[in-house]
């Protein structure tokens, strides 16, 4: 289950680039409408552009986290998860699917933070 989740975060992760790059400017992503549910000024896009690319480098921390089993990984996890979905629901019409991915890392970060736990406190007891 750990691995799993750990790609899954990965591939989400990426997944942010797209909106990354194109609010960048860096390229224009075919098959992106760039509708958005409320008016964005176009010298605001940047400024999302980077936010698209913090929540690339968070899921990607949170995935090297939870693999690695260090103890910030839910942390990062959860700001990651908090930061796309805000994305996601300004560029609904092109990335509301992402939804069920943040839904799916938040259920799987749960499970397996209770799995990680109730291994941590087992071997702690056995010391």
């Amino acid at each position: 289950m750990k691995w799993f989740l750990g790609v899954v975060m990965f591939l989400h992760g990426l997944i942010h680039l797209l909106g990354a790059v194109d609010e960048l400017g860096l390229a224009k992503i075919e098959g992106f409408s760039g509708n958005t549910l409320f008016l964005i000024p176009q010298n605001i896009h940047p400024v999302f552009g980077a936010f698209w690319f913090i929540a690339v480098v968070a899921f990607l921390m949170a995935a090297f986290g939870l693999v690695a089993d260090r103890q910030w990984w839910r942390a990062v996890t959860i700001g990651a998860v908090i930061l796309s979905q805000i994305l996601i629901l300004i560029w609904w019409p092109d990335a509301k699917w992402g939804t069920i991915v943040n839904v799916l890392i938040i259920i799987g970060g749960t499970v397996n933070g209770r799995v990680i736990s109730s291994r941590g406190a087992s071997s702690s007891r056995t010391k």
